[in-house]
């Protein structure tokens, strides 16, 4: 009886690998949104200097771009429109193309 019961094996496992996506699915997609916060009280200080400067922070712009880009990289991943992970199972996005990228073409269909 024992010996037909199916045994776990490291190499095979018995299990579906896309339980495995789910899980990495709900992380990141917390970790999204974590990130959402921190990139909306950017766009508050941004406004702040765009008021009292006139001008925007170059260094917060480029701080939002590259949060936008990893949350971009993250939805891809959960939208299934790519199989490879966000980071840090792949190399960290460094800046947006412009005119380019998933986002951009959602936006301009």
């Amino acid at each position: 009886m024992i010996s037909n019961l199916k045994k776990f094996n490291l190499n095979k496992p018995n299990f579906n690998p896309a339980l495995i996506r789910l899980l990495y699915m709900v992380a990141f997609g917390i970790v999204a949104y974590i990130l959402v916060w921190p990139l909306l009280a950017l766009s508050v200080i941004q406004f702040g200097f765009q008021l009292f400067e006139g001008i925007p922070n170059a260094r917060l712009v480029n701080l939002s771009n590259q949060i936008i880009v990893y949350i971009v990289q993250i939805f891809d991943y959960i939208t299934y429109q790519t199989d490879q992970k966000p980071y840090p199972y792949s190399s960290l996005p460094i800046k947006a193309e412009k005119g380019g990228g998933a986002l951009q073409d959602f936006v301009s269909v």
